[in-house]
């Protein structure tokens, strides 16, 4: 991993969510990068606004006010257990200035965001619907746990619209940033409700999720480059949004687009697959089948790498163990992924 991390210019770490080994892994691997690649971001699937709270003076560096942070605010980090906001803390103390970490995820934190717009109010009548909105809300996802029923609701788009009019903010300005954020993921949250309606829109939960994603990335990514060189990142997202092509989800997905602009750039990013494994927990056999031809026959007891890049040559005789109708998700990894990871000795993230 080293020596293909000297040339990179991105590293992607694809996850499943809520584990309690991959966020010491990434942290670990993060302070690499940046100790001797000079990687000086964390781009994360978290809520904008949540990151830029958790790089506060008064919060960053400290995951035990993150942890209240979130605890106030249940939805406004997607990812919250004790080893991703460690994960946060510790990248926020250890990199200097405001873009450490960039969030690119879609709003999730909507009570937060309303109440930011109760005190930006440029009217009575406007801070009276805010206000109207953010019980709304509170009523819908009043905690302990993350939810986003108001942002996935049908009365939720109209209700945004209507603060949107009464609002009037210009584009680029605080209260307009944060309208058109919750437009947007009332737009995306949206698309589960109506498809399990019936409605056939479940594809643009995911290419309009991916257009966010990527939306929200460039516009840091621009504004660190356009003050010179080529910025290096470090990427930790669920496992679907870093396949280099097309992802499981009929998606080109985030990181296609980071791939891309790496060899635009003339580097390159390498993709590791993180595989979490823990006795009772998860083992090599809970894998598809279409995974198990790659992975060792026997349970690992040490993590392990798997480079994917000299198996590619063979994939037609990995695919002969696979049933026809699966093989192109076994492609997709191959071709999608630099590497699997497997960490033994996990268990769910606390």
């Amino acid at each position: 991993m080293l020596r293909a991390f000297g040339d990179a210019q991105f590293v992607l770490l694809g996850e499943d969510h809520m584990d309690h080994a991959t966020p010491i892994f990434a942290g670990a691997l993060f302070r690499t990068l940046h100790d001797r690649f000079g990687f000086r971001h964390l781009v994360v699937e978290q809520d904008p606004v949540a990151i830029v709270a958790a790089l506060g003076p008064e919060v960053r560096g400290r995951p035990e006010r993150l942890a209240a942070l979130a605890k106030r605010y249940p939805s406004l980090f997607e990812f919250d257990s004790d080893e991703d906001l460690t994960l946060l803390a510790e990248v926020g103390a250890g990199v200097k200035g405001p873009d450490a970490i960039w969030g690119v995820e879609q709003a999730t934190g909507a009570i937060r965001y309303l109440e930011e717009l109760v005190a930006l109010a440029p009217s009575p009548m406007a801070r009276a619907r805010a206000q109207e909105t953010l019980a709304l809300a509170r009523a819908a996802d009043p905690g302990p746990r993350y939810s986003v029923n108001w942002l996935a609701s049908a009365a939720a788009p109209n209700q945004i619209a209507e603060l949107e009019a009464l609002f009037g903010a210009k584009p680029g300005s605080r209260a307009h940033r944060l309208l058109t954020g919750l437009a947007k993921s009332s737009e995306i949250f949206g698309y589960y409700r109506r498809a399990e309606a019936g409605e056939f829109v479940g594809l643009y939960n995911n290419t309009v999720r991916e257009a966010v994603l990527k939306d929200n990335f460039l516009e840091r990514y621009r504004a660190v480059a356009g003050r010179g060189g080529q910025p290096k990142a470090m990427f930790k997202f669920g496992s679907n949004h870093l396949y280099h092509g097309k992802n499981p989800t009929q998606a080109f997905p985030i990181g296609n687009l980071v791939h891309e602009l790496a060899i635009y750039n003339g580097s390159s990013a390498f993709g590791l697959y993180v595989i979490p494994l823990g006795e009772g927990y998860r083992s090599l056999a809970d894998s598809p089948a279409w995974l198990r031809t790659l992975l060792p026959a026997a349970e690992p007891e040490v993590p392990t790498l798997i480079d994917l890049r000299p198996l590619r040559p063979y994939q037609r005789l990995f695919r002969e163990a696979v049933e026809p109708a699966d093989v192109w998700e076994q492609r997709a990894l191959l071709h999608g992924y630099e590497a699997i990871v497997l960490l033994p000795g996990s268990r769910p993230a606390t």
